[in-house]
């Protein structure tokens, strides 16, 4: 990433979604022209649909170059907008962050989120999509397998650090009241201080909605070559504490990518 990336953007809801969704595509196209694809992680919850339908879309070339965004010239315009950027999606991969414990067809399910709000106006393969396991009935033998996957689809090399975790291009990430993040919640000493395993079951009595849910830890978060916030005005004071370090306590306040950058796109009350 380019040095015109802060760490922390702020402006209206459009404004941070913009922001958003030309850091992602820069982020995506550097990726593919290195390595031959993109790997991203991504949030569940309400907040990123609005940033997912854009990149849906596309963003106008006009405008990515106003931000200062660089993308190749053969970049993949949309069909429908032909003077629109989208992502290379022949050549991303996307997983997910984390999911609640229910079908894809429920109102909870995140991946039910980003399907209706970008995967079908995407055209993105259906082979490139990683869809977190929820079927079995047995979460912590869904987890093992979602971690399965991901150790077969980063076994390339360039793609694990010598560490052996997965590195994502990019993973995002939302923000909860209580500081939780992915599906990491303050109290649940065990998956925050999991060190081993890549994705994990979780019980999150206090949730909304509350149950079972599978989220990728923090050492794979970590590992990231990029993690982003995204997060609504209503918790822009919880973003601005936590990205100050008041709150290393809290799971938002764990992600410190080890190598990566760490960028906050947060709304403001403007």
């Amino acid at each position: 990433m380019g040095q015109k990336w802060n760490r922390w953007i702020t402006g209206s809801e459009p404004e941070v979604v913009e922001r958003a969704a030309a850091f992602i595509t820069e982020a995506a196209y550097r990726a593919v022209d290195a390595r031959g694809r993109f790997t991203m992680a991504l949030a569940g919850g309400s907040t990123p649909q609005e940033l997912y339908a854009l990149l849906a879309r596309g963003i106008p070339e006009s405008r990515l170059a106003g931000l200062g965004c660089e993308v190749p010239h053969d970049a993949r315009r949309s069909p429908a907008a032909p003077g629109k950027i989208t992502l290379p999606w022949l050549h991303t991969l996307l997983f997910q962050g984390d999911e609640r414990y229910v079908p894809s067809t429920h109102p909870d399910s995140n991946f039910g989120m980003a399907r209706r709000s970008l995967i079908r106006h995407s055209g993105i393969p259906p082979r490139n999509i990683v869809r977190m396991p929820v079927e079995s009935g047995d979460a912590a033998g869904d987890a093992r397998r979602y971690e399965s996957l991901m150790r077969d689809l980063f076994g390339k090399d360039g793609e694990s650090s010598a560490e052996g975790l997965p590195v994502f291009d990019l993973v995002m990430l939302g923000l909860g009241d209580d500081g939780h993040t992915a599906s990491l919640f303050p109290g649940d000493r065990e998956a925050i201080e999991e060190r081993s395993r890549w994705v994990v079951a979780v019980e999150a009595p206090d949730a909304k909605p509350p149950g079972t849910r599978l989220t990728l830890t923090l050492p794979v978060i970590n590992e990231a070559a990029a993690v982003m916030f995204l997060v609504p005005a209503k918790r822009h004071g919880l973003a601005r504490s936590i990205h100050e370090g008041l709150h290393p306590e809290l799971p938002a306040g764990m992600v410190r990518p080890r190598r990566g950058r760490l960028v906050w796109f947060v709304a403001d009350h403007s």
